[in-house]
């Protein structure tokens, strides 16, 4: 006959499968979801689901990486910074099926979508921030954003590239990770499609790249 004994962090990671991630914090878990999508403006990115170990999860983290003219913007960066802890040097968008929620069945049905799968489904470390939003029914709501990428070792993009022997940047950022609240009642609600971000000259140091 097996023995148990009560251990309380199990029990309250059994309510935590289906939960959607509401506070900041260091996640380690794998991407789930990584969608080519454009905006209504013609903004080009990466929509994600993230997971993580834990079973909390985390959707929608669009990461806009160039405006309708082509030129970079700021989720360029992050997205960079995904495929450095990743050892990802290109990425090539191809046809696969996930589940998304669609509003006129109510319910969650397969659709066949553009995916960058080398992203998908590899332990990967996301820092995230809780963001207040304004809803479009009236009031605001918070939604988590990525503040930070790291592997699952802890090191950060600059690290790797770098070839650090520790990993000492991603306590620094935990500690100075806020919430943002809304300011003044208003937000920018594409703010990564408005934000500009010069050219990249990563082409120049491609075989310099550690991996």
């Amino acid at each position: 006959m097996n023995d148990y004994t009560l251990d309380p962090k199990a029990a309250q990671q059994a309510d935590t499968i289906f939960a959607k991630i509401e506070q900041k914090g260091k996640y380690i878990g794998t991407l789930t979801r990584a969608e080519a999508v454009t905006s209504s403006k013609g903004t080009k990115g990466i929509d994600l689901s993230f997971k993580a170990e834990t079973g909390e999860t985390a959707d929608y983290l669009t990461l806009w990486t160039h405006n309708a003219e082509g030129k970079q913007i700021m989720g360029f960066n992050v997205l960079m910074a995904i495929m450095t802890c990743l050892r990802i040097k290109t990425l090539n968008a191809e046809n696969g099926v996930i589940e998304k929620y669609d509003q006129d069945q109510a319910k969650r049905v397969k659709v066949e979508v553009p995916l960058f799968k080398d992203l998908m489904n590899k332990p990967i470390g996301l820092l995230l921030q809780m963001e207040e939003y304004p809803k479009k029914a009236g009031g605001t709501g918070w939604k988590p954003v990525i503040a930070s990428i790291f592997d699952k070792d802890g090191f950060v993009a600059t690290e790797i590239l770098n070839q650090s022997k520790a990993a000492t940047t991603l306590p620094k950022m935990v500690a100075a990770l806020r919430d943002k609240p809304l300011k003044g009642g208003n937000v920018v609600l594409d703010n990564h499609a408005s934000a500009g971000h010069g050219g990249s000259a990563a082409d120049e140091f491609l075989n310099d790249i550690p991996f």
